[in-house]
């Protein structure tokens, strides 16, 4: 038996307030709304990302999504009036971290070399 993908996972607490800023950040609906309280979406490559109504949790998750273009990814986010916490520019890897409405950190990130696990195909 192999594992074949992985799910990244946000608790929230009001789902539906979650729900419209993801939309908002990742530009679309989300793919999939499996059962009450679970927003998912499926990215290029294979992966997903799981928002999840879960009081006990809300605020305490982190994730990285990896971005082809950085530096545009920034001026969306401003022009959405979302702030960076903080860009940080590396030799091998430069990030984008934000906070979403619950304080989860939201990373994007963007790889330099081709043997990067950042690096988008």
């Amino acid at each position: 038996m192999a594992l074949k993908n992985a799910l990244a996972f946000i608790a929230v607490r009001d789902i539906e307030a979650s729900t419209r800023w993801y939309r908002m950040l990742l530009g679309r609906e989300p793919d999939t709304q499996p059962m009450k309280g679970l927003a998912e979406w499926q990215f290029e490559a294979g992966g997903w990302l799981q928002v999840n109504e879960n009081k006990q949790l809300a605020g305490r998750s982190s994730v990285t999504l990896v971005e082809t273009d950085l530096d545009d990814r920034t001026n969306k986010l401003k022009k959405a009036g979302i702030e960076p916490k903080s860009v940080l520019r590396g030799e091998q890897v430069s990030v984008v971290i934000i906070t979403d409405l619950d304080g989860n950190q939201v990373v994007f990130a963007q790889g330099k070399g081709e043997n990067h696990r950042a690096v988008a195909n």
